[in-house]
Parts: C-alpha cells; structure tokens; sequence
C-alpha cells in the first residue's frame, strides 16, 4: 500500500474522530482545607486549584471600601470590633518552633510531630486556619514542663560578645555560635556587618576588638552595610575607647594597616590626579568662558554692525528720497506758493545738549514764536504749529481774539496745535524736534496731516535733528540741508558766507582750534591793530551773545607801558599765557563761570576773534525770505536794542536814518544771493553794525553776523504788520496802514523772563495793565500787545507796543517797564535766570536814541 500524503499542520484528517468531552473530577475539598490537603499529599502537585477556588466562592469579589484621606492621618486603636481582637488570647512560643528540626521531609516531619503528641498532654490540632472563636473563652497558655538546654539558656541570657582577632572573626567560640543561632533569622544582614567591622580593623591594622552582638544586630537591622560611617562601626565595639584613639587618625590606615604602603601610594596618586584634574579643569573653564565671552562678543558686534549697516542703508535710501522730494518742492515752489498750502512751524532750539543746558528757561523759550500765527494772513494756508506744551485756553483765546479783529478768516480752524505726548516725562534740555522725534504718536499724526497736500516745514534753529525729522516724515523743509545749515550757521561758516558775499566785516581771525591758538591770534592782533581797543571772542556753536568773552586792551600792561621795545608779540602772548583769566570779561557768567571753563568749550568746539569798533553808531538786523527758485525778497530792517553785554534784547522800527535805506538793503541782498549759492533758502536774518568815523569821513556799514533761521524780531515784525493791517515797503523800509495811510512805528522787548515773574498773578497784573491804558486798541491798531509764552507762571513774557510815532510806543514801554519794576521784587535784578536787568537797560537806550533823534 501507498503511503498517505501528508496533512498540512492544522488540518483535521477526514476520518478523526471529535474529541469527546471529559469531565473533570474535582475531589471534594474537606474541612482540612487545601493547604493542609497540599501538605498531606491527598492533592497532586500538579493539580488545577483555580477551579476549586471559583466554584467553592473560597475568592469572591466586592466592592472596595475607600477610606477617606483623613482617616490615614488617625493613628489605629486596637478595639474589641477589630477583627485582630480575636487573635489576643493567642501566645506564640518560640521556643516551641525552634524545637522543629532545621531540615526534615514531609515524611520525617509527621513521625516528629507524632512522637511530640505522644509525650505531650495538650492534644495537637493540625489545622492553622482560624476559627471563629467567638463563643469560646480565651485560652490559656500550655506549660513547660521540660527543663531547657545550656544551650537555650546561653542563647537567652548570653551577652553575645564576640572576638575579632586580626582582622578575621573567631567562629569557633560558644559565644559566637549562640550568637548565630539567637539571630540565625536575620543573619544575611548581620554577616554583612561583621564582614565590614573585620575590614574596618584590619586597615587600620587592630589585632584584638570585642564586639557587641546586640548593637551588630541593631545596626544591620537599620542600617545598609555601604553607608555605614566610622561612629556606626566604633558603637558596635564594647572596648571602643581602646580603639578610637586608634581610629581617630587618617595616617593610622597607612603606617599600621594591611598593604599600608599601597593604600598611601593609592592615596598619593589619587590625590595627585584629583589636583592635576581640578587644575586642567580650571584651565578648561577659563578657556571655555573666555571662548564664550569671545563668541558672545563676536556675535553682539556682528549683530551690531549688521544692524548699522540696516539702519545706514534704510537711511541713505530715505535721504535719496527725501533729496528727490526737495527737488520736486524746489520745481514746484511758484504753484505751491499761489495755491492752498499747509505750513508745519517747529521753532525749536536745536542747540548742542552742552549749551542748551545752559540756556535759562529753555522749554518755555521754544514756546517763544507764537508770533509766527502770523502766516494766517493768507487765506491759502494752514498753520500747523508744534509746541513744547499746550498754553492755557486763555493765552489762545487772546491769540485768536487778535487775529480775528486783524482780519483773519477762521483763524481757529485753521490753526492746529500739536504737543508731544511724553514731552513732561522726557529731560528738559531736549530740543522741541528731538522731543518730536520721540514722540511717536505726535510723528503718526502730523504725517496724516501733511499727507495728499502740498506741505513743508519752517524749523527754528537747525540742528541734526531737522536732518532726522524730515528724513522720517518725508516733508520738505523750507531751510538750508541741515549739513550745510551747520556749517554755516558756526562763526567760521559764516565769516567765509561773508567773504563770498564781498562785503565788509571787521577785522580778526576764524577758526581757531584751541586756547593755545586763540591767545597767539590776540597778541598777533593786538600788536598789528593797535587802533583796536576791544576784541570779541566768540565760541564756534553760541548763540545769542552766550558765547562772548572779550579781552580790553587798556588792561594788557605789556601795551600800557612807556617801553616801546616790550610791545611785541612775545610780551603781549606771555602775558595773555599767565594773565588771561583775569584780562578776560565774560559776557555770561551765568553760562561760564570763569576763564577756566570758557577756555575747556573753547577747546572743545574752536572759536574766532574779531574786533569791536571803537564807536559803533547803531546796529541794524535785515530780515529776508529766500524762495527755493533762487529769489531774495527784503522782509524788514529793524533796529535791535542792544543790552551793554552784547546782548539783543528786541528790536525798534523803523531805525535811525543814520545810514542809507539803500545801502543796507543792497548789502542785505547781496548776503542773501550769497547764501543762496550755498544752498540757503528760507528765512535768514544779517545782522549790520554802522562805525562812526572820522571828520569828514563817512561812515562804514560792517557785516557781523548771519541768523539761518525765522528769529524773534524777524517774527514780531511780521506780527506787528498782522494786527495794524501794514503792509513792509521794499523800497522805502517802511510800514503803512493802506487804509489809513499811516506809517508804523512799534518797539519789541523781546522775551523778558525772571523765577520771580511767576510770583505775580496773572490776571490782576492785566487788569492793571488795562487800568493803566496798557493795552490794544483794536479800533484804532494801537497800543499794547503782549507776546504771550503762556501763563505768567511759567515765568516768561513780551510785549509789542504798537503806534505811528516813536515817541508814542516809548512812552508805552516805559509805563510797562515801571509796572513790572512795582510787581518784580528788588532781588529779581541780580537774578542769574532773569534778563530782567538788560530790559530795563534797552529801554533806557531806547528813550535816549528817541531824545537824539528829536534833536536831530
């Protein structure tokens, strides 16, 4: 026959039988329990106890009881509803257990137990389940009646002490062996310990110690055998005071213990390695930190110079585009100035920060131009004026009370105020266009306002912030560029203005550098010009006389003696080296206190010295407009009223006719073609000063100085012709009402400011200025104007007296300036903060030129 073919695996031959069913015979579980069963042997080891559990509910299921967090937190109270209260009257002998032999087999062990239950009276139950007990009484201990072995007593009462002898254990003893039978239980631990009390001694090198079994035994039942310290190890020693003068010493291990010299070698050798490491890694921190510090350095400059390089293209890119939008506001001037326009005033004070902290009231000054409302006179144009602060509704209403009796249409709508709002919060010497340029929210809102229409900023005195400002907003400025505005506006730059304008200026040198310079240019000057009594010095970036030192030269010895030979250059120098502190006079004290001081700004910024003429007939300040085409209109020619220190306090008009109208007016546009060709444009202000000469001599009409900005008087001018309703003749150099065709005459104290005008209160001191007829006629366009700054709290004030004679506007000044001497206090006068003095000495220049003038 053939052999079947294979069944794949799993597959059920065709002919097998089902398997059947077969039932599982559980044996009946007795009372004896499974446990005993299991022991006896009438289980098989091998036997299935999961079902006989299930099916006998011997393992049921029920809900857990979960006890509440606070109940772990009580301490357990053994009470009689305990389930451990059953098991009290149970005693646990040991004795008895001990008495099972250690090792017996099943079998061995049921003849032991039948050969205990024969010599014993109390009859031995083999079931160790617990019962319930519940009705039965506590039972009674069963008694001893055999006597105990020496052994058992020794195991009892011995004090288990055992003797290590050179580092090893002596087993052999009986003390030992009961100690090993007494704590055979726990032994694993005990052994532990001694294996470590052996190695303690035998490192540092004990022959003999006795040990306490009981504290071993203690110590191994708590204690971990690697953590155990020296003061653990000398507790388990009975005779620890002979050891621990032993232990007490490192050197002990190496001069007495086993292999001593090799644990010392080790020791060194460790001990080495742990220094040689702690220095290489010393060495590794400070490499690793000054890597760090070296990267992090790298890092900050690469990300600084990327950062220079953003900030430098991104402004550069700017600049092109604000150049661009010159030269579209330069092409498009004559349209822009024929159509509706919007005028962005900001007249600030752009002075560096080391001179501006010098200026007395400094942020009040930058609220000194609201004449410039002026500009509201054309009906074409917007006024935007940026201010340092908001003046008071009172101050405003006065303002816009004048312009609307002037003629002004809607002067209030067309007037938009803006303040920058953290101009309280930021320093005080910051100029009005740097607290515009911090202003964010103040530069978001006047770009909105001058976007879609024709619009171009007036600034004040030009700094490297107008650069900055006008770059960011995009706006032309009527101005020169700031760069050029700079380097004109300094003393030099205007000196070599003058020079292309070929006109006559005084004599001295420009550029000076240094003091050493400065002092060697005076004792060249002095011994060359020896007609020369006074020379001006003036610091490159001053303004407003702030700068002035002057030198007498009736007060250099050198020049005063009889000895011609010593009137040299090297004498003069030589005096000037060691006497220039005193042969100096400081124009503002207030400013620089003395030479020393003067001389570190000379170093600092450089300086000119020039002469003064020895009789100066009167100065003149010509004020012209210069269009972005190149034109050069005449604005004014006002007369300034200079304070004896070189000071201009306001200014009169029109001026003394000591000199031809024509003669300043062509030398004032030449100035100004000048200027133009240098890429000024904007308002500009020449300052004149007229010598008397000679018999028979004419005299000669000097250059000194160049204004690159909308100054004070330039202002009151344009001011004063608003509210009289004049209109400024070019040809003549005079104002005239065309309606009433009277001429006008009018007198500007400039800003008067004092700590003590903040004293008076203001309205009683203008209802007595009104009491006194010290005020505006709006009927007849004469009388007072005051040049309001703000409330007289912030200690500022100017007044403008308005008439058609010179007499009349005089007289004016003169009442105000009595008035305010009764409201002022006497010390006001010598205040260093108040110019209240120089006010007072222009007036009385002022009444005296009117005498002469009457005389004449």
């Amino acid at each position: 026959m053939r052999p079947s073919p294979p069944q794949p695996a799993g597959a059920r031959h065709p002919n097998a039988r089902l398997p059947r069913i077969v039932p599982v015979n559980r044996p009946a579980i007795t009372q004896e329990g499974i446990a005993r069963m299991l022991e006896t042997g009438k289980l098989s080891a091998d036997v299935d106890l999961e079902k006989l559990l299930i099916n006998d509910k011997s393992f049921t299921t029920r809900k857990m009881k979960v006890h509440p967090y606070d109940a772990r937190l009580v301490p357990a109270v053994m009470t009689n509803l305990s389930p451990y209260n059953k098991m009290n009257g149970f005693v646990l002998d040991v004795a008895d257990i001990k008495k099972v032999p250690g090792k017996l087999n099943l079998k061995d062990l049921k003849e032991w137990e039948s050969a205990e239950r024969d010599h014993s009276d109390v009859p031995y139950t083999p079931d160790f389940s617990l019962r319930s007990r519940s009705s039965q009484t506590q039972l009674a201990s069963p008694k001893r009646e055999d006597t105990r072995t020496y052994a058992e007593l020794l195991d009892v009462y011995s004090m288990h002490e055992f003797i290590i002898r050179k580092g090893a254990t002596l087993r052999s003893t009986p003390e030992f062996a009961s100690f090993k039978r007494r704590y055979a239980a726990s032994w694993g631990n005990v052994e532990l310990v001694i294996r470590r009390l052996e190695e303690f001694l035998k490192s540092y090198g004990i022959e003999l110690a006795y040990v306490d079994g009981r504290k071993v035994v203690a110590l191994a039942t708590f204690q971990i055998d690697d953590l155990l310290s020296r003061e653990e190890m000398l507790q388990c020693f009975a005779n620890r005071e002979e050891l621990e003068p032993l232990t007490s010493s490192v050197t002990q291990q190496f001069a007495s213990g086993v292999d001593g010299r090799q644990l010392a070698a080790r020791k060194i050798q460790a001990t080495w390695r742990m220094y040689s490491q702690r220095i290489a890694y010393r060495h590794l921190l400070v490499g690793t930190q000054a890597a760090i510090a070296i990267q992090r350095r790298w890092a900050l400059y690469r990300s600084h110079s990327l950062t220079r390089k953003t900030i430098k293209t991104q402004k550069e890119a700017r600049l092109l585009s604000w150049k661009r939008t010159m030269e579209e506001f330069t092409k498009s001037w004559p349209k822009i100035k024929e159509g509706r326009r919007t005028i962005v005033h900001l007249p600030s004070l752009s002075y560096p920060r080391f001179h501006a902290k010098h200026v007395p009231f400094y942020f009040a000054l930058q609220m000194g131009q609201l004449t410039r409302v002026a500009d509201l006179r054309d009906p074409l144009v917007d006024v935007i004026m940026i201010a340092p602060f908001r003046p008071e509704p009172e101050v405003l209403e006065y303002y816009f009370t004048l312009l609307e009796d002037s003629g002004v249409v809607n002067p209030r709508g067309r007037l938009t105020l803006l303040v920058p709002e953290d101009a309280k919060r930021l320093p005080s010497a910051l100029s009005l266009t740097r607290l515009l340029l911090l202003s964010s929210r103040l530069m978001k809102c006047l770009s909105s306002l001058c976007k879609n229409r024709p619009a171009y900023v007036v600034p004040g005195v030009i700094g490297a912030e107008e650069l900055s400002l006008a770059i960011e907003l995009n706006i032309p400025m009527l101005s020169a560029d700031p760069t050029i505005a700079q380097a004109i506006s300094s003393k030099t730059g205007t000196q070599r203005l003058l020079e292309l304008a070929e006109l006559p200026k005084p004599v001295g040198i420009y550029g000076l550098r240094d003091r050493r310079e400065l002092l060697s240019a005076l004792a060249s000057l002095m011994t060359e010009h020896k007609e020369v009594n006074r020379w001006l010095v003036k610091l490159e970036t001053e303004s407003c006389s702030r700068g002035h030192a002057y030198f007498d030269v009736n007060r250099i010895r050198v020049l005063k003696s009889s000895d011609e030979s010593s009137k040299t250059y090297d004498g003069v120098l030589a005096e000037l080296m060691e006497y220039a502190g005193k042969r100096a006079r400081l124009v503002h004290p207030n400013s620089y206190p003395d030479w020393e001081a003067y001389a570190a700004m000379f170093d600092v910024v450089g300086g000119c010295v020039e002469a003064v003429p020895n009789r100066i007939r009167t100065s003149l300040t010509a004020n012209l407009f210069i269009e972005p085409t190149g034109v050069v209109s005449l604005h004014s020619v006002v007369e300034p009223m200079l304070a004896p220190a070189f000071t201009v306090m306001g200014c009169r008009f029109p001026f003394q006719n000591f000199v031809p109208y024509a003669a300043v007016r062509d030398a004032a546009l030449c100035v100004g073609k000048a200027a133009f060709r240098r890429r000024v444009m904007g308002y500009i202000s020449v300052d004149f000063v007229l010598q008397e000469a000679g018999d028979g001599v004419a005299a000669e009409l000097y250059v000194v100085d160049v204004d690159l900005c909308l100054t004070n008087n330039a202002a009151a001018h344009l001011f004063a012709c608003l509210v009289t309703g004049s209109v400024y003749d070019v040809e003549t150099g005079s104002c005239a009402n065309s309606n009433k065709n009277e001429s006008l005459a009018y007198a500007y104290s400039g800003i008067i400011h004092s700590p003590f005008l903040s004293a008076v209160r203001h309205r009683t001191f203008f209802s007595l200025c009104r009491s006194r007829g010290l005020s505006f006629d709006r009927y007849r366009r004469i009388g007072l104007v005051f040049h309001m700054v703000d409330v007289l709290l912030c200690g500022c004030l100017g007044v403008l007296s308005v008439g058609t004679t010179r007499s009349h506007v005089t007289r004016a000044m003169k009442e105000f300036q009595n008035l305010l001497n009764l409201e002022l206090p006497k010390q006001s006068e010598h205040s260093a903060e108040s110019n209240f003095v120089y006010f007072s000495s222009a007036i009385h220049q002022l009444i005296r030129s009117v005498s002469i003038s009457k005389e004449m």
